[in-house]
């Protein structure tokens, strides 16, 4: 999976000159099809071709002027130990999930604007709060579609990661990829 991701990017930057010309939809697509894919990789396509649009201008942001958005279904539903507060879930940093390393890295990046939240409506409430000059989000494609759809009727530069395993409950991310991402633009 790790090899045909790499291949995908790989592909979008090949094919950068055509993104101007063609909605990123249509290009996922026939990248996906050119590449011999089926069809589960349009979605993941799609979503990295957007990422690639938004990287340059997410780069120049600074962290601390960065919101990062995680979805609430990445817990551990049965043995949770965060409580939900106003601004989304407070991680209990129980290590359960995911939730707690991925957090922590972001921290330890310089990240201050990190969210757990129930889904896109509360993303919006707390960009209009906080009036972040980029964001970054993991979640299903609905969700992380709609996100990033709002995120550039505000004009701010957006980066996305997909959940490996969605579903609304016990979901997966792929904490490398994000991990890369929360990265981008910041001195190692």
């Amino acid at each position: 999976m790790e090899k045909m991701m790499k291949i995908i990017k790989k592909t979008i930057y090949a094919w950068a000159d055509k993104i101007g010309h063609q909605k990123p939809a249509e290009l996922a697509k026939q990248i996906v099809k050119i590449l011999g894919l089926n069809e589960r990789w349009i979605n993941y396509t799609h979503i990295e071709i957007r990422n690639f649009l938004h990287e340059p201008a997410f780069r120049e942001v600074p962290v601390e002027e960065r919101a990062f958005f995680l979805p609430h279904c990445l817990r551990n539903a049965e043995k949770c130990k965060g409580k939900y507060e106003e601004e989304g879930l407070k991680c209990g940093k129980c290590g359960a999930c995911q939730v707690k390393e991925i957090i922590e890295y972001a921290e330890k990046l310089g990240y201050e604007k990190i969210f757990v939240v129930p889904g896109g409506s509360m993303v919006v409430k707390l960009v209009k709060k906080y009036k972040p000059k980029a964001t970054i989000g993991i979640a299903c494609f609905n969700e992380l579609m709609m996100a990033m759809d709002k995120m550039n009727e505000y004009g701010i530069p957006n980066i996305g990661s997909l959940l490996l395993k969605d579903g609304c409950r016990n979901t997966v991310a792929n904490v490398e990829d994000i991990k890369e991402k929360l990265a981008l633009g910041l001195r190692k």
